[in-house]
C-alpha cells in the first residue's frame, strides 16, 4: 500500500518526517512529491502535506488528503479549510470552538521530538559544543529571528543589528540560526558568527541551548516545550507585533522579557537575569504551550497515523 507525502520548504520537514517514519513502520510505502510535481503515482491511498505556499490552493492531492499546519499559522488562526484538501490537522486549542468534521485536532507531530527527548538535553548540549568547538561551560544562546521585516533585522539598513546582538553577549556563545526563507547566510558571511550547521538540526539546537532569543519566530512555541527561558526582540515601530493572536483571542505574547531593537544595550542584563531566573515566566510559557500546541503528550505522531489509517485503511 502506497501513501503520498508532499514536501516543500525544509523547515516543514519535521512536521512530516516523523509521520512518514511511523507510516513506514506500519507497513506503508511512501511516495514523495513536491509542490510542482505530485500525484505522479495514481496508486496511492491518500496524501499528506504541510501548509506552505499557494500550491495548496491548486491541483487537489489524491484523496483522502490531509494538510498539516506549521508554526504561527495555527496560532494566528490562518489555518482554514482549503477546498482542495479533505482534512486539516491542527494542534492548537485556539480551534477547540471551531472544529468541524474536516478539522482534526490531533496535535503537532514535531512536538513529539522535543517531548520525548526532553530528559536528554545535556546530551544535545554536548552535541552543540562539539559542533562549534566550545570548550567551556558558558551559556549557549540560540539567536533565531524570523523572516518577517517587522522583526527588525530584515528592514533596510539594519544589517548590523545582528552583530549588535552578538556584541551585547560577550560572556555567552551565541549561535545564529538563519531562517530558511532568509538570505542571512550570504548577508552575514563576513561576520564572526557561529551559525547552525543545517536547518534540519534545529531541533537538536533547541534541545541543546540554554536560552532562545527570537522576534516571534514559530520556534518560540516549540521552545515552550523545554522549560527554558526566552527573550523576545521587538521593533518599536511595530508596537502590536507581539499580539500573536487575532479576533477574540487578542492576547500579547508574554513568554519572556522583551528587549527593543532600538535599545539592545539592555540585552546582556536581560539574558543574565533570565538565565538566573529560568522559572520567572514558566506559568506564561505553560499557558502558551497549552493554548498554542495543545496536545503535548508525545503521542501526536501516533494519533495522526491512527487517523490516517482509520480513514484510508491499514497498509497490511
Amino acid at each position: 500500500m502506497k501513501f503520498q507525502i508532499i514536501y516543500d520548504f525544509v523547515q516543514y520537514d519535521m512536521s512530516l518526517m516523523l509521520i512518514e517514519e511511523e507510516l513506514v513502520r506500519r507497513g506503508w510505502e511512501i511516495v514523495r512529491g513536491k509542490p510542482n510535481k505530485y500525484n505522479i503515482r495514481r496508486d496511492v491511498k491518500g496524501s499528506l502535506g504541510c501548509q506552505t505556499g499557494s500550491w495548496i490552493y491548486k491541483n487537489p492531492p489524491i484523496a483522502p488528503s490531509f494538510l498539516i499546519f506549521h508554526g504561527v499559522s495555527f496560532v494566528k488562526r490562518w489555518a482554514v479549510h482549503y477546498p482542495t484538501w479533505d482534512y486539516i490537522i491542527v494542534p492548537s486549542k485556539f480551534f477547540d470552538d471551531n472544529i468541524d468534521n474536516n478539522t482534526l485536532g490531533l496535535g503537532w507531530s514535531k512536538a513529539d521530538y522535543y517531548i520525548n527527548n526532553k530528559d536528554k538535553q545535556n546530551n544535545f548540549r554536548e552535541f552543540v559544543k562539539k559542533n562549534h568547538n566550545i570548550k567551556d561551560n558558558d551559556p549557549i544562546i540560540l539567536f533565531a529571528p524570523t523572516y518577517s521585516k517587522k522583526g527588525g533585522l530584515q528592514e533596510p539598513g539594519n544589517a548590523d543589528k545582528l552583530m549588535e546582538v552578538v556584541k551585547e553577549l560577550p560572556h555567552c556563545h551565541v549561535i545564529f540560526m538563519p531562517h530558511e526563507m532568509c538570505d542571512y547566510k550570504n548577508k552575514y558571511a563576513n561576520y564572526p558568527l557561529k551559525i547552525s550547521s543545517s536547518y534540519p538540526k534545529k531541533f537538536d539546537y533547541l534541545l541543546g541551548c540554554d536560552l532562545l532569543i527570537s522576534d516571534t519566530s514559530s520556534l518560540v512555541f516549540e521552545f515552550t516545550l523545554l522549560d527554558k527561558p526566552i527573550v523576545l526582540l521587538n521593533n518599536p515601530k511595530y508596537p502590536n507585533y507581539l499580539r500573536i493572536a487575532r479576533e477574540k483571542y487578542d492576547e500579547r505574547l508574554d513568554l519572556g522579557e522583551v528587549v527593543l531593537t532600538t535599545d539592545l544595550s539592555k540585552l546582556g542584563k536581560v539574558v543574565d537575569d533570565s538565565l538566573a531566573n529560568p522559572t520567572k515566566y514558566l506559568e506564561r510559557r505553560e499557558y502558551w504551550k497549552e493554548k498554542a500546541l495543545g496536545y503535548c503528550d508525545g503521542n501526536s505522531t501516533n494519533r495522526i497515523a491512527d487517523k490516517i489509517e482509520e480513514i484510508c485503511g491499514k497498509a497490511v
